[in-house]
């Protein structure tokens, strides 16, 4: 099967996020399992206008703001050249009705809906031109399948008109980090004594001024509004009043990021926040396995695969109870959920896994036995299977 994906960014793309990583789990699997995937997508400075990334042949035009009359001039060409079979529009910006310019089975690929949320990342004019876009999706898109990544999702599409029985779920996968995961991962009865007894030399070091072992919490995501870096930032000042033996490690990069010194500076903060930037995944990692739990305080998200990375070492999270983290954090058992934007209630969070070694432990073993319920591979083949039962014109919910 010839399978046309169309998405705003490929991997590659320096602002590529969640989407850009789903999009390339799933359709490297889809290619190795013998199928030929094109993705049509945005340029970057620097990038190649065809290459093959993870086996899927990437073709980049233009930019973000003319991208959906970019599609419009070359998507016809491009499928006189290969001749596809189906067409997956991946829509997690503005639409690009893809299937107004090629006449071929269409899957709607969708990771959550900016709703509401959207005027607190964008200028008004931008964010009501999302807002907008989105209301008008059941009209242009009446009869084509949907596929999401979370209950969560499949409700608000629900919600604005597009009928339920178009719109199946497939949750993002998960996978075994490069590194072992900690030691308090493992089922035994020492664990929780082990996790005090470490709790308690990091303080010891702390105290002797050796910050580099100092307990702390991470933050993991770029750095945008919607990610809720100030409600992170906000709770950590109430926590650390209590607690100024412990950082926040705030990880990643973003528009947002060069903001954050000055706010560090004036609220006392310095040296008990490190801003790390981008980092590469086995510093990823390291960083996870050696923190206390994520905070995951984002306004929006469709799934929320940070949170599943931090499971796979035994990580607990604490997460804004939004649509998609309260999909991926199961409040109580795997994680902690407090209202979104409600810094206090995520200081409270903190306050509460950070004072009781056996319930971290506890949270983070659950949240491993959930994360190996997912894998990418079980994702891409229910993916694939979705795209012949479109191809057929028979998609059952």
């Amino acid at each position: 099967m010839k399978i046309l994906v169309v998405n705003y960014r490929d991997r590659m793309h320096p602002a590529a996020g969640g989407a850009e990583k789903h999009l390339h789990r799933i359709f490297s699997k889809i290619v190795e399992m013998g199928h030929e995937v094109v993705l049509f997508t945005t340029s970057f400075p620097g990038a190649k206008e065809r290459e093959v990334v993870d086996g899927i042949q990437v073709v980049r035009k233009g930019g973000d703001l003319m991208f959906q009359l970019t599609v419009a001039m070359n998507l016809k060409k491009l499928d006189c050249e290969f001749n596809f079979d189906v067409v997956v529009e991946d829509l997690n910006k503005l639409p690009v009705f893809a299937h107004w310019f090629v006449r071929k089975p269409l899957l709607v690929q969708m990771h959550h809906l900016w709703r509401k949320s959207i005027f607190s990342e964008a200028f008004f004019p931008i964010a009501f031109g999302v807002w907008f876009f989105e209301r008008i999706i059941p009209l242009f898109y009446r009869t084509q399948p949907f596929v999401v990544v979370s209950p969560s999702t499949k409700k608000e599409l629900a919600e604005i008109g597009v009928d339920e029985s178009r719109i199946s779920v497939i949750y993002n996968g998960s996978e075994m980090p490069p590194i072992a995961a900690p030691q308090e991962c493992a089922e035994s009865r020492e664990t929780n004594e082990n996790a005090e007894v470490r709790a308690n030399a990091a303080l010891e070091n702390a105290d002797a001024g050796k910050n580099a072992r100092a307990p702390y919490f991470i933050w993991l995501s770029r750095v945008h509004r919607y990610k809720g870096i100030w409600t992170a930032l906000e709770a950590f000042v109430i926590f650390s009043q209590k607690h100024p033996e412990v950082q926040l490690k705030i990880v990643g990069g973003g528009p947002l990021l060069k903001k954050l010194p000055a706010w560090i500076k004036a609220h006392g903060l310095e040296g008990k926040v490190e801003l790390t930037g981008f980092v590469p995944a086995a510093r990823k990692y390291e960083l996870l396995s050696s923190s206390l739990a994520l905070l995951q305080t984002s306004y929006k998200e469709g799934w929320g695969l940070t949170v599943m990375e931090a499971a796979q070492l035994c990580k607990t999270t604490l997460a804004s109870d939004v649509p998609g983290l309260r999909d991926s954090v199961r409040d109580g058992e795997t994680g902690i959920l407090f209202p979104s934007g409600d810094a206090p209630a995520c200081a409270s969070a903190m306050e509460k896994v950070y004072g009781d070694a056996e319930l971290r432990a506890n949270l983070g073993r659950n949240a491993k036995r959930y994360a190996l319920t997912f894998s990418w591979e079980k994702s891409a083949r229910e993916t694939l299977e979705l795209l012949e039962r479109t191809v057929e014109g028979g998609v059952r919910k």
